[in-house]
C-alpha cells in the first residue's frame, strides 16, 4: 500500500517521520541484519526491466546509418543505373496514410 503524504502539510511529514523511526526501530530489536541502512536507497529491477535495459542498450550500438547500403546506392546514382520504382513508393504512401488513419 502506498501512503502519499502532503509535503506542504508539516503534520504528514511529522507523521511519515514517526512511522519509519518506529519501523526501523522495530528492525533494529528484532536482529534483522538483511535490512537496508535508512541513508541508502535501493532499486530492484525485475528479470523484465533488465532484459528491455538490455535490449536498449543492444539497440544504442547498431548504427543509425546502413553505410554499406548508402554507398551502394551513391554509387548507383553515379553511374545512372539507379531506378526508383513509382509502384514501390505509391504502396509504401498508402501503406503509411492507413497506419495514420488508424492510430
Amino acid at each position: 500500500m502506498v501512503n502519499f503524504i502532503d509535503r506542504n502539510r508539516p503534520a504528514d511529514i511529522k507523521a511519515y517521520t514517526r512511522q519509519a523511526s518506529r519501523l526501523r526501530g522495530k528492525e533494529k530489536s528484532s536482529g534483522n541484519t538483511s535490512t537496508l541502512d535508512s541513508s541508502e536507497d535501493r532499486v530492484l529491477l525485475s528479470p523484465m526491466a533488465k532484459e528491455i535495459r538490455m535490449a536498449k542498450n543492444q539497440l544504442q550500438e547498431i548504427p543509425d546509418v546502413r553505410v554499406e547500403k548508402v554507398t551502394e546506392i551513391k554509387n548507383q546514382i553515379a553511374q545512372g543505373s539507379y531506378q526508383v520504382s513509382s509502384e514501390k513508393i505509391a504502396r509504401h504512401l498508402m501503406g503509411e496514410s492507413l497506419l495514420n488513419e488508424l492510430l
